[in-house]
């Protein structure tokens, strides 16, 4: 199982271990809480947390296990910034079938134009179209590469 995790892209490896990482957490909390407090009530949002998280990390290995996912590698050509924070709202790639805008999530760095991302999706993603683009709110992780300019290859 080992070997299977580490032959997978390195996004989806972070994504699996991140989940895992906070299942052990919060079931050693959970240890913790039942050794000081010997409450019950206590341990049961702990266990649920834990278990929660240990499944999203197993249904995920095995998805990209079973190869069910697609990555689409596209260079970014225009990044939407928040207008208060100036933070990235949105990022559009430019694919055959036309424009891609994918909401990004979390706390994401600022992705330049004319970055190549690799954006890895479940076979099941659903795809909307808004505004005469196609509009993805839901990824399985994201990539940014190189920036290209002027011929040149910048890595980040």
């Amino acid at each position: 199982m080992l070997q299977k995790l580490m032959r997978m892209p390195e996004p989806l490896q972070k994504q699996i271990l991140v989940r895992l990482g906070n299942g052990v957490l919060f079931f050693i909390i959970s240890i913790v809480l039942i050794i000081v407090s010997r409450d019950i009530y206590l341990l049961i949002p702990c266990v649920g947390a834990a278990a929660i998280f240990s499944t999203a990390a197993i249904l995920l290995f095995r998805r990209i296990v079973l190869g069910e996912y697609v990555v689409v590698e596209r260079t970014c050509t225009e990044e939407v910034l928040t207008p208060v924070r100036r933070r990235a709202k949105y990022i559009i790639l430019h694919t055959s079938a036309g424009k891609l805008k994918v909401a990004l999530r979390s706390r994401m760095r600022k992705v330049s134009a004319g970055a190549t991302v690799r954006l890895y999706l479940a076979n099941d993603t659903t795809i909307y179209e808004q505004d005469g683009c196609y509009v993805i709110y839901a990824y399985i992780a994201l990539h940014v590469g190189t920036v290209r300019k002027n011929n040149n290859e910048i890595s980040e």
